[in-house]
């Protein structure tokens, strides 16, 4: 059977690769040591696949038809469709067995994620991806998440359906080495008036939740108060997902930066793989 061999989440805003040198030095060097990290122990793993959830920015799926969480089922994926995000535009190799087995598996716990094929893999996937693996040829499952258009699922909803991933990832017989990952926030505001802004406080409260495990307290946010962290910042649900399949086990917070230049609180966080957890406790 599959293990999660490491997981973590990662900011994944679009000046990161169209202009990395914007952030001020001590935070890039910051945030962006922590993906390197990040890299290093992936390939220190021999990590087979990755699993990454990310946000629709309305990229695949429009209010005509908007599904609250989609999984791509392709051999491969196109990405990224915005040619100013300075990386290049690749057919990005995916694992469609294990794409198949999560849709199936999650369908089998009561959760139903739209299925969808020609799925292209926008910023939310391509900034963090790319700097796990810039040749891009380790496979990558797709899954898309609702995070910002009402009516949304709650914090919780996706905390749950985090646990079911994670149950369905580690049932996969098709491969060994699988990693987590989960794209998105911190906090941050597109598109209105508060744009450039951060809320600082928000993020590191959010953060310690994740560090000490205990995510009672964002679990039962309402949608309307946390939006008033950002319009944007309800990409955390893949944060809190993620944490949800890693049975709520403390993270590590490698980094956290407000880089204004880039209108995003950035942070990582990594947390332990299945034996690496087991071994400790």
């Amino acid at each position: 059977m599959a293990e999660i061999v490491m997981a973590y989440s990662a900011s994944h805003a679009p000046m990161m690769t169209a202009d990395p040198g914007s952030a001020p030095r001590e935070q890039a060097d910051s945030f962006f040591g922590a993906l390197e990290k990040v890299r290093d122990k992936c390939r220190e793993l021999d990590v087979q696949a990755i699993v990454m959830m990310t946000g629709e920015h309305f990229t695949n799926f429009f209010l005509d038809g908007l599904p609250q969480i989609a999984i791509g089922l392709d051999d491969e994926h196109l990405g990224p469709p915005e040619v100013w995000l300075q990386v290049p535009k690749k057919m990005v190799p995916s694992d469609a067995g294990l794409a198949a087995h999560i849709t199936a598996s999650l369908i089998e716990q009561d959760v139903q994620p739209a299925l969808s094929y020609g799925m292209k893999i926008d910023h939310g996937f391509m900034t963090v991806y790319y700097w796990l693996d810039n040749s891009m040829e380790l496979p990558m499952v797709p899954i898309v998440l609702n995070c910002t258009t009402p009516p949304l699922m709650t914090v919780r909803q996706f905390h749950e359906f985090g646990k079911k991933l994670g149950k369905a990832i580690r049932s996969y017989d098709g491969l060994e080495r699988v990693a987590l990952v989960a794209g998105g926030g911190l906090s941050h505001f597109v598109g209105e008036p508060r744009i450039g802004d951060i809320d600082e406080e928000f993020d590191h409260w959010f953060l310690d939740m994740l560090a000490t495990g205990d995510l009672t307290d964002i679990i039962d946010i309402p949608n309307d108060e946390l939006m008033e962290a950002g319009n944007g910042t309800g990409e955390i649900r893949a944060w809190v997902a993620l944490a949800g399949a890693m049975d709520d086990a403390p993270g590590e917070v490698l980094s956290y930066v407000p880089v204004y230049e880039w209108i995003n609180g950035m942070g990582v966080v990594l947390y332990k793989g299945d034996s690496e957890a087991a071994a400790t406790v």
